[in-house]
C-alpha cells in the first residue's frame, strides 16, 4: 500500500475509490491496457498470454473475492520494470482515466472542496497509476496499491496490505486518528459491494453507480445513491496510438440522485 500525505489542516475529508466511482473504468481494464502497449510485441504476446491464462481464476475472483481478485491481477506485472510500469501510468491516467473521468464527479470533488472536504484519493490501483491521476487533478493526499520489485523487476507481489475490502476502512481510520479527524464528520463515495466496510465507516458515505448488492444495503440504510454518466464527447483507446456543490450531489447539478 502506498501512502502520499499532505499537512492540511482541514478537519474533514471525502474519500473517494476510484475505479467505478470517479471513472467508469476498472482494475481489469487496466491490465488489458498495460498488455496491449508493453513495447515490443514479443512482450505484448507474452503478456496476453499470461492473461488468457489467468481467465478463469479472474472470473472467479470477480465475484466471489475482490481480494483474491487483486493477487490474480497483480501477478501479471511480473517481469516488467519499474520505469516501463511509471511511464504506462502516466499514459494510462492521460490516454484513459482522465478521459472517461464522469463530469458529474469532477463537479463532486470541487463542490466538496469548497465546502470545506479535502479530497482523498483511496483505491486498489497501482500507485503508479492513482499517483499520476491525483497529480492531474490536485490531490494530495492517496492510498493505493505498491508492488514489490526486485532488481527494478515487478515480482507480481503486493505490499501488504493489500487495499481492498475492510483494508480501505483501516486505512481510512488510521488517516483520520494521525490528523485528529473525526470520520463521522467525512464524506466517502465507492460504487461496489466490497467496498462496504469503506462506506460504512464515515459518517456520510454516497454510493455511485452501485452494483446491485451495494445499491440494495444503501436504500435500506436510506444513504444516497448518485448515477453519473460520462459524457459522450470522451473517447479514449485500449490500442497503441502513433506518435505516442452539496456533498451528496442531492438537487444540484454534482449528481442525481435516485
Amino acid at each position: 500500500m502506498s501512502v502520499h500525505t499532505s499537512k492540511g489542516r482541514r478537519l474533514a475529508r471525502a474519500f473517494y475509490d476510484l475505479d467505478g466511482t470517479l471513472v467508469d473504468i476498472n482494475l481489469v481494464h487496466a491490465t488489458f491496457f498495460f498488455a496491449v502497449n508493453l513495447g515490443a510485441w514479443h512482450s505484448r504476446v507474452a503478456y496476453a498470454a499470461r492473461l488468457l491464462l489467468r481467465l478463469p481464476a479472474l472470473f472467479f475472483a470477480e465475484r466471489a473475492d475482490r481480494h483474491l481478485l487483486n493477487v490474480e491481477l497483480y501477478s501479471l506485472y511480473r517481469g516488467i520494470s519499474r520505469d516501463r510500469l511509471a511511464a504506462l501510468g502516466e499514459e494510462y491516467c492521460d490516454r484513459m482515466l482522465v478521459a472517461r473521468l464522469y463530469p458529474q464527479a469532477r463537479e463532486i470533488l470541487e463542490g466538496n472542496r469548497r465546502a470545506g472536504l479535502e479530497p482523498v484519493l483511496v483505491s486498489g490501483s497501482p500507485d503508479f497509476v492513482v499517483e499520476a491521476f491525483a497529480r492531474r487533478l490536485g490531490i494530495a493526499d492517496f492510498a493505493a496499491n505498491r508492488l514489490v520489485f526486485r532488481g527494478q523487476r515487478a515480482t507480481g507481489r503486493v505490499h501488504e496490505p493489500l487495499m481492498a475490502a475492510s483494508a480501505k476502512a483501516s486505512w481510512c481510520a488510521e488517516y483520520a486518528a494521525r490528523r485528529k479527524i473525526d470520520l463521522a464528520n467525512c464524506w466517502a463515495y465507492a460504487d461496489s459491494y466490497y467496498d462496504l466496510p469503506f462506506l460504512a465507516a464515515v459518517g456520510h458515505p454516497v454510493a455511485v453507480n452501485p452494483d446491485r448488492r451495494l445499491e440494495a444495503v444503501a436504500r435500506s440504510r436510506q444513504w444516497p445513491v448518485l448515477r453519473f454518466v460520462r459524457a459522450p464527447a470522451a473517447r479514449s483507446s485500449l490500442w497503441p496510438q502513433r506518435g505516442a456543490a452539496d456533498p451528496a450531489g442531492r438537487a444540484s447539478a454534482s449528481g442525481r440522485e435516485d
